[in-house]
């Protein structure tokens, strides 16, 4: 938003902070805010799922494979934390710019220029191009990523070949007719469930057959001449059936990510503090705060103190202007740190714009570009 406001070059303009016990202004103007940075804390969460084989007890025997899913799981785990910060306003840095009468022809006007929300960007031409979509907020929700998508739904496909076969038993019966005997055979037809030792035979004896025939095929003992896409195509199914089958074996694990953001609100009297921001339970993932178990994860935020000069000196000078400019920030480094324990921790270092200073330009000095991530000025005009 741009604003055309009735101050000339030379004229003085006055800026009044806002609050609780502020006069209520009968003159024409705008209000502006100042900016005050959020801290957003963003946790990639891997979901391991681990399915058991239905022929894992047999692996060893069978195969020789010892490294086998012995049951049944679902585990989280932490793999990245993410730190990074964006502006939104101030509710405690509000202020009212007294705007001038009509301007004669001969006197120049300001372009007043603010974000949507409030922040202010300047008072120079082009002050507006340094709001940048990369600085404002941007909402992120839980997703979910799977590493392995065609096992969903078709976990362990090859289990579901016959199990069952028929077993015939031939049944021989004497008949006695006088001195005569004789013999008469008969077949008995049964449908016989397999056990699962049975299965897994079978399952190991067609990975043996899988192997021989890759072997046959890329040596070349059956004697065709097939082209480099045909013998390629034929091991890579190959490839694919043999490893199918031996997820009957080995069981199969699926990986899945999940992505959460926390947003916080630095305070001056939160410094050097560790605050809980959740809880994370490594078979249960994020949990909230107010649930049992799991350890907590907290955020610390810590003054580096490069504006700590500035403040002495400010405290020192005469403050008697009746008449201010625009107020503007000094931001403040500080370091943050996000920790689970001593091993899972992450560590950065930004401006943070409310453990600052606030102070003031000249009410003579208006024509001004803030950053408008922090609020500090980023090019001033002097007349």
């Amino acid at each position: 938003m741009m604003i055309l406001a009735g101050l000339s070059a030379a004229a003085q303009i006055n800026v009044l902070r806002i609050d609780a016990s502020a006069a209520p202004q009968t003159k024409d103007g705008v209000f502006y805010a100042l900016p005050r940075t959020v801290v957003n804390v963003d946790v990639k969460i891997d979901r391991l799922e681990n399915y058991k084989g239905p022929y894992a007890e047999f692996a060893l025997k069978l195969l020789g494979l010892k490294n086998v899913i012995p049951s049944n799981s679902i585990e989280y785990r932490i793999s990245e934390i993410k730190i990074t910060t964006s502006p939104e306003p101030d509710p405690d840095q509000y202020y009212f710019i007294e705007l001038g009468e009509k301007l004669s022809k001969s006197e120049k006007t300001a372009i007043l220029s603010l974000t949507e929300s409030g922040l202010i960007l300047g008072t120079l031409p082009g002050a507006g191009d340094t709001e940048r979509a990369g600085d404002m907020p941007q909402e992120i929700s839980m997703t979910s990523q799977e590493s392995d998508k065609e096992l969903f739904g078709e976990l362990f496909k090859y289990s579901a070949d016959v199990s069952v076969f028929e077993k015939v038993d031939t049944i021989i019966r004497k008949i006695n007719i006088d001195t005569m005997s004789v013999e008469r055979q008969y077949y008995k037809r049964t449908i016989i469930e397999k056990t699962p030792e049975q299965k897994a035979r079978e399952a190991a004896d067609f990975i043996s057959k899988i192997k021989d025939n890759r072997f046959a095929l890329l040596s070349g003992s059956q004697e065709v001449n097939y082209n480099k896409e045909t013998l390629e195509y034929m091991d890579t199914q190959l490839k694919t059936m043999e490893k199918e089958y031996l997820k009957l074996f080995t069981g199969i694990s699926l990986q899945k990510s999940l992505t959460f953001r926390y947003k916080y609100i630095p305070l001056p009297n939160q410094i050097n503090t560790e605050i809980p921001i959740f809880k994370f339970l490594k078979s249960k993932g994020i949990i909230d705060l107010d649930e049992p178990g799991g350890k907590v994860v907290t955020i610390k935020i810590q003054r580096v103190g490069n504006t700590n000069t500035v403040a002495g000196y400010l405290q020192k000078a005469e403050k008697e202007s009746k008449t201010r400019g625009f107020s503007y920030r000094i931001p403040e480094f500080a370091r943050i740190t996000v920790k689970l324990d001593e091993n899972t921790q992450k560590e950065t270092q930004c401006l943070v714009s409310q453990l600052g200073i606030v102070t003031f330009l000249p009410a003579s000095h208006w024509k001004m570009q803030f950053h408008n991530s922090t609020g500090g000025i980023k090019n001033l005009e002097i007349q």
